[in-house]
């Protein structure tokens, strides 16, 4: 970490987007600055340093990435509130904050929830995206002092193997596919996978304050056998999941309602539930 500093053109366009309002204005003015940053940094790497977290990013081609780079102060605002809050209540009682983060890409959200936690936080990010695991893992590394334990496989309903499709265009979409329908000329890899209750049995957790799920789609195979099977003192107090109903093949939203799960906020493209006896 450090051996990637921008020069001073795409340092300069940084602070300046990091400066900007954190509303629609500022998000459209960051726009075209951004694009020209990225193209003075020509696919490389920025070493950078968000939400007190160290950080290597590739702006190019993942657009959590780039967002996070570029514009932090508007990067899933609600949903990083709500987690913020959530650790802070957990420290406050001085117990130990569990994060599941699934779908943890180069680990944005299971960083946070790390340094805003300290000590008092433990998190494990799974992710089973060849290449991006590593970048994850290189970013859980470059920070002393954390407790995340890096998972590369992917949440399904069933361990075993699956097939993830690769987009080349935005690491941020690939996805889990049960066929080899539609991905002709797209690269796909077989990947290890194990369901929820599994990896939670394996790591020794019994009870969860958070859990973020963000797997394009495939939301239903990692949650749905978990949501009906799972003992009550085991479902996760929060959980923030994609919002993606039209591809699931169960009504994710009705199994979290019939487990005692209330909508506590829904923002553009995630829905946050909390467990009503909280």
């Amino acid at each position: 970490y450090g051996g990637w500093v921008p020069g001073l053109f795409a340092r300069s366009i940084i602070a300046i987007t990091r400066r900007l309002p954190a509303n629609r204005l500022g998000l459209r003015m960051s726009m075209p600055l951004r694009r020209l940053a990225i193209n003075s940094l020509g696919g490389s790497p920025v070493d950078t340093t968000v939400w007190n977290a160290h950080m290597r990013l590739y702006p190019s081609r993942n657009a959590c990435e780039k967002n996070a780079l570029f514009t932090p102060q508007m990067f899933d605002r609600l949903e990083l509130d709500a987690l913020g809050a959530a650790v802070d209540q957990r420290i406050a009682e001085s117990g130990t904050f569990i994060f599941v983060d699934i779908g943890a890409n180069v680990g944005l959200y299971s960083l946070y929830v790390a340094r805003r936690g300290g000590p008092q936080a433990r998190v494990l990010a799974v992710e089973p995206q060849p290449g991006i695991v590593d970048r994850l893992r290189f970013n859980i590394h470059a920070n002393k002092n954390i407790n995340v334990a890096v998972l590369p496989l992917a949440v399904a309903d069933r361990n075993g193997e699956v097939q993830l499709v690769i987009n080349e265009r935005d690491s941020g979409g690939t996805h889990i596919t049960m066929s080899d329908a539609g991905i002709s000329g797209a690269m796909a890899v077989r990947v290890p996978c194990q369901t929820l209750a599994a990896i939670l049995d394996a790591a020794g957790i019994s009870s969860i304050d958070a859990l973020k799920i963000d797997i394009e789609g495939a939301e239903d195979l990692a949650l749905a056998p978990f949501l009906r099977a799972a003992a009550a003192e085991r479902l996760p107090r929060l959980v923030l999941i994609e919002d993606r109903p039209q591809d699931w093949s169960v009504d994710l939203y009705a199994l979290l309602q019939d487990r005692g799960y209330v909508v506590s906020a829904r923002s553009r493209q995630n829905v946050i539930f909390r467990l009503d006896r909280w």
